[in-house]
């Protein structure tokens, strides 16, 4: 299945053509998503651990393409068909808020050339890196992809609140400065991206599990959550926690493998 996904993913980026996603038409009221009381809401005050000396936040927003009778209101990029579907259903963002509202984020410079979200393969001379990680607030990360409406609950999110200690912030904070200063690796499909990247400092940090070839086993949003969700699983006990938001129904949303939120 995730060659297959990475193989439509290809597809559907080479045929891409144009910039970044333009934010939505301010007057659009996307319908209501129910409550689900399986999870908390995954609002931008999610608390954090009283007893850690420090926590972080892992920001993730959920790849999606219009629901059914909503296709001429709900923003939708690239050609109408079904790779393009199946690339955007497996977009999204991942952030991790390392200090309250900043958001470290990696993208490219320039969302043109063949894969219209950086080089289709990555470059290893720094001179050529179409890269950059970038440092937002909370609200900028929501909204990143357009799609925002009047209220972050119209959005399918996941927020992981790790606590963390001295020296893990310690090193955070100065893999900050260095990745923010000159970054490491090239934004490109067959390569680093949001996912693989956030996965790359959090475990460079010594917060996640190293794990082998990060660009491709960190491939999509979806794994990195997933990944995300089983560490959560082991350290629960440790003061870990988990918000989710189902998001607005005029949008069909990208579901978790094994679907472990229950939307």
């Amino acid at each position: 299945m995730k060659h297959l996904t990475i193989i439509l993913f290809a597809f559907s980026l080479l045929s891409i053509q144009g910039a970044p996603p333009a934010r939505a038409p301010s007057g659009r009221q996307p319908r209501p998503a129910a409550a689900d009381p399986r999870h908390p809401p995954a609002d931008s005050s999610a608390p954090r651990p009283a007893d850690a000396r420090y926590t972080i936040r892992i920001l993730c927003l959920y790849g999606s393409v219009p629901a059914k009778g909503y296709w001429k209101v709900e923003p939708y990029h690239g050609p109408h068909n079904l790779i393009n579907m199946v690339a955007k259903l497996h977009g999204g963002h991942v952030g991790i808020e390392y200090a309250p509202d900043k958001v470290l984020s990696f993208q490219p410079q320039a969302y043109g050339g063949l894969a219209a979200s950086g080089h289709f393969v990555a470059h290893f001379s720094k001179r050529s890196f179409n890269s950059w990680f970038r440092v937002y607030s909370v609200d900028r990360m929501w909204s990143c992809l357009g799609n925002r409406y009047n209220s972050i609950d119209s959005l399918r999110r996941a927020v992981f609140v790790i606590p963390i200690t001295a020296a893990q912030r310690h090193t955070l904070d100065s893999l900050v400065k260095s990745y923010t200063t000159q970054t490491p690796y090239d934004y490109a499909f067959f390569g680093m991206r949001c996912a693989s990247s956030s996965y790359d400092v959090l475990q460079t940090a010594g917060i996640l599990p190293k794990t082998g070839l990060t660009w491709y086993n960190v491939f999509t949003t979806q794994e990195f959550r997933y990944l995300l969700y089983q560490e959560y699983l082991r350290n629960r006990g440790e003061g870990w926690q988990l918000y989710t938001s189902k998001g607005s129904v005029s949008r069909k949303w990208e579901k978790d493998i094994d679907n472990w939120t229950g939307y």
